[in-house]
């Protein structure tokens, strides 16, 4: 596998809030209704931008109750240009059924074609690569854990799961992505709630007039306050994603993995079209599927990480590469070009944050002090007792 490619353009170029959207469900969670256990689903948006959130409590697994769900989303958020989604398979909730109701919800007719008259692009990720949608699997695992935390056994009713999921989306919005200023003990942090409203506690504060300031008119119009108030929250919004464009994009730069985690031995040869493989599966090796490459699927920088596979039946599968595995007697095996990585590539300087350089120098300044004292007083101990 080639290592992980740079961030996709949508999730580092700056949009409104939702323009490109991550979709995802968890659950079920149990509720109380008219006296009766019932299973309730979260739907889960997501930003790539800002990486704020958006949760719907849906009733069952249908296509109209998602639309229902995908509409209120819409009403609140502004209709988003792209949805990324997983393809069901990847759902580890203990059920098929629930894999198949999930795949029949997404790809039905009627969901295909109110995404046709929105004019939005949907793309699905690789089947069993969670790792491409990572960004709204990490968020599913923040909720999981807010809704254990809240609830742990105990079970509500309806109004209180919804309350309760308002609530924690709130409070996951309201999380830090990154701190701003040269110490990290500062108290200024960039949250997701700062691009979805203007005060993410309070909302607009109101302004205290002063009557002997001379440019107070007393009879300024509510057209002109209302004037006065848009260029404020304009400017707060500027601000913010100044904050998010020169300190958050230079921190995802920061990231120490460059690899996906996968098996020690690996093939050196790049796959072909028309080569035969074994398919990787959570049954016994014995019992994997073999199938024939059809197509090998580019990501954005070029590289090769997925390709469609055809079985037996004529299912054509879509699988990653670290999934796929040659066969060892392979007749083009002669004819393929052994991937090489150049180690003497001269590495491309990446810039990075002001804040980070500084708190750098503040930390070796700190413990070149430290260790300074520390020699000063061995220095002192040894000359005193040993004379």
């Amino acid at each position: 596998m080639p290592d992980m490619p740079p961030f996709p353009k949508s999730r580092v170029s700056q949009s409104t809030p939702f323009s490109s959207t991550g979709l995802d469900y968890l659950g079920p969670l149990i509720t109380k209704s008219n006296g009766e256990n019932s299973k309730r689903w979260i739907c889960l948006f997501t930003c790539l931008v800002t990486r704020a959130i958006h949760l719907e409590v849906i009733n069952d697994m249908t296509t109209e109750e998602f639309l229902y769900a995908f509409r209120r989303f819409i009403s609140a958020r502004g209709t988003p240009s792209t949805i990324i989604s997983d393809n069901a398979t990847q759902f580890k909730l203990g059920s098929e059924t629930l894999k198949s109701v999930w795949n029949h919800v997404i790809k039905s007719e009627d969901v295909q074609n109110f995404t046709m008259n929105k004019g939005l692009c949907w793309k699905f990720i690789t089947e069993l690569a969670p790792w491409m949608g990572g960004f709204y699997e990490r968020l599913v695992g923040v909720v999981k854990r807010s809704l254990r935390k809240s609830l742990n056994k105990r079970l509500i009713t309806d109004v209180q799961m919804r309350t309760i999921i308002k609530e924690i989306e709130a409070v996951v919005n309201s999380r830090p992505l990154i701190y701003v200023g040269e110490d990290i003990n500062s108290k200024i942090t960039l949250t997701p709630s700062h691009f979805l409203m203007l005060n993410p506690t309070t909302g607009i504060p109101d302004v205290d007039f002063d009557l002997d300031d001379p440019d107070y008119s007393p009879l300024e119009s509510s057209k002109e306050k209302l004037l006065k108030a848009w260029k404020k929250g304009q400017k707060l919004l500027d601000s913010f994603w100044n904050l998010w464009r020169n300190e958050y994009l230079l921190s995802l730069r920061e990231r120490t993995q460059t690899k996906l985690k996968s098996c020690r031995v690996q093939s050196s040869f790049l796959p072909q079209i028309g080569d035969v493989v074994l398919i990787k599966d959570n049954l016994p090796r014995s019992t994997w599927r073999m199938g024939r490459i059809v197509k090998l699927i580019s990501s954005n920088d070029g590289e090769i990480r997925s390709a469609k596979v055809q079985v037996s039946t004529g299912l054509i599968l879509g699988r990653p590469l670290n999934l796929l595995y040659p066969l060892e007697l392979d007749c083009h095996t002669e004819n393929k070009e052994v991937k090489k990585f150049d180690k003497d590539q001269v590495s491309i300087a990446r810039p990075k944050r002001l804040s980070a350089e500084i708190a750098k120098r503040k930390l070796n300044r700190y413990y070149s002090n430290k260790y300074f004292i520390l020699r000063w007083i061995s220095w002192i101990s040894y000359y005193v007792f040993d004379s």
